[in-house]
């Protein structure tokens, strides 16, 4: 699949992967499935995964998409977002991400998998050690 989450309370993080090529209605659709999931937190770190994702931008979908994840994951959480991209990524599509990552409070934009690691579990569970 090209775009999965994971829910891991045990060890305190929700991960997210899109990758492959993908449209803006599977990464919705996914987004939708994380919130309305059961075991979903919003206290939980959440670490998006980009670097390998493809997606064509469709400028009459971005609007609704970016309202979406807004709405649903930047108010209504409490906890850090670190999402990571290729430093391949084409520059419409990164510039598109950092957009929606400087709209969600608390979150985050690295070319570096194991850098949002550590930003996360800093911001996270530095009081807990």
């Amino acid at each position: 699949m090209a775009s999965e989450f994971h829910i891991t309370p045990d060890e305190g993080l929700v991960t997210v992967q899109i990758s492959e090529q993908v449209d803006l209605v599977e990464i919705f659709e996914t987004a939708r499935d994380l919130h309305d999931h059961a075991d979903y937190d919003p206290a939980l770190p959440l670490l998006v995964d980009l670097r390998d994702m493809r997606l064509a931008l469709e400028e009459a979908a971005l609007k609704p998409f970016n309202r979406y994840i807004i709405e649903h994951f930047g108010k209504c959480r409490s906890a850090s977002i670190a999402v990571v991209v290729d430093h391949d990524m084409n520059k419409e599509l990164c510039a598109a991400v950092y957009w929606l990552n400087c709209a969600v409070s608390g979150c985050e934009m690295f070319e570096d998998y194991d850098m949002a690691l550590k930003w996360l579990i800093r911001r996270e569970f530095a009081t807990a050690l």
